[in-house]
């Protein structure tokens, strides 16, 4: 499947070249940056349910954690030491850390499985410093095809160092 791509190293000027595609109603179908860009979410219009699972994985953990403690000190083996109650704060403590890896693990997990990234899957796409220092704007097929010398012509007016059609292998 061929691609238009465009590599930045300003992020200034890569997002004015994405105003410019929108403006002009020329689709962009990804873009790879090294770092966060939130208005980039917005503009591509991405949305992503990863928050809510996070919070479902903290109420999951919370419950487990809870229950978990509250049968083992209270009604499985239920210990006096000096007088002090069965429930103490310590449950508080071994709750926040407990949700907190908790919610972590199971994220990171989502966030791998979502994105399909395994240790053995072969690279799509690869172009040097695109995890170091560079942005990679991807223009579909039908851009290529049909309205590639305006999408080059942005490229070059918005600053990319460098301008490609490159092929890159369907999804698995």
């Amino acid at each position: 499947m061929k691609k238009l791509i465009g590599v930045y190293d300003d992020d200034v000027k890569m997002m004015e070249a994405i105003d410019k595609f929108l403006e002009r109603k020329i689709p962009v179908e990804d873009v790879i940056t090294p770092f966060v860009i939130e208005e980039l979410f917005e503009k591509l219009n991405v949305r992503s349910n990863i928050q809510f699972l996070a919070f479902l994985y903290g109420v999951f953990a919370v419950v487990s954690i809870l229950f978990s403690l509250y049968y083992t000190f209270v009604i499985d083996y239920p210990l006096n030491i000096g007088g002090k109650p069965n429930v103490s704060l310590t449950f508080v403590i071994l709750l926040f850390v407990g949700m907190v890896l908790t919610v972590v693990l199971l994220t990171t997990a989502t966030f791998f499985h979502q994105e399909r990234l395994y240790p053995w899957k072969k690279l799509k796409f690869f172009y040097p410093g695109m995890h170091d220092d560079k942005m990679i704007v991807f223009l579909p097929e039908p851009v290529v095809e049909t309205r590639k010398e305006e999408a080059i012509q942005i490229f070059r007016e918005t600053g990319a160092i460098d301008i490609q059609e490159v092929e890159i292998e369907d999804e698995d």
